[in-house]
């Protein structure tokens, strides 16, 4: 989402703290209840400046979510190259503390996301979910991919099918993790890091035995 050049010309700290505060009232808010005078009183900035800057709300609201996307994204690439060389399991496990990681270090993220999922009036709402997916779907691919080419997966797997499964079995272990009404007993809500790491390790086993296969 472009901004205006007034926005792009400020220091690159000012830009940073108007965008990590906006995330902080639209993760806490969500889109709707989100209100722009209490952001310029955090921010201790004119309301006027958030025009000039961004048009809108919707204009905001996007900006913040290129913000926090790029956050995770740049986390979730600086994970997929370490573990380059590592089993695609091993990888997939890794990736997925790393998830767990990144929530637990800066929450609003995953809020932000929890909120486009789950609300329904959200300006530009299914392609900021489509490109979320899309993002997800790659960056599964790309590990299911090099596994293939390592002999360690089925030469004729369908890498987009198979994607699929992987990422809808992560992304709800995810949202249970940090959503206590959507842990299904499995003390998956706000569990130790112990905990934790034994639930994923049994998740991936899941995936890489299949329901059939043995443990």
């Amino acid at each position: 989402m472009a901004t205006s050049p007034t926005f792009q010309n400020l220091p690159s700290d000012k830009q940073e703290r108007i965008l990590d505060g906006a995330l902080s009232e639209f993760a806490d808010k969500g889109y709707a209840r989100a209100s722009l005078n209490s952001l310029v009183a955090r921010l201790g900035i004119a309301k006027g400046s958030i025009f000039q800057y961004f048009t809108d709300k919707a204009g905001l609201f996007a900006h913040v979510f290129d913000f926090a996307v790029n956050r995770v994204k740049n986390h979730l690439r600086g994970v997929r190259e370490e573990t380059r060389g590592a089993d695609v399991f091993t990888r997939i496990r890794l990736s997925v503390l790393a998830g767990l990681g990144l929530i637990e270090k800066n929450p609003r993220l995953f809020r932000l996301y929890l909120k486009i999922m789950f609300e329904g009036d959200i300006p530009f709402r299914a392609q900021l979910l489509q490109s979320i997916l899309l993002f997800g779907r790659d960056y599964i691919v790309d590990l299911l991919r090099d596994g293939v080419e390592s002999g360690e997966l089925d030469p004729n797997l369908n890498l987009e099918l198979a994607a699929f499964v992987v990422e809808a079995v992560l992304e709800r272990f995810l949202v249970a993790s940090a959503v206590e009404h959507m842990d299904p007993d499995l003390g998956l809500f706000a569990a130790g890091q112990e905990r934790a790491e034994e639930l994923v390790g049994q998740v991936v086993m899941v995936l890489k035995h299949g329901l059939a296969g043995k443990y």
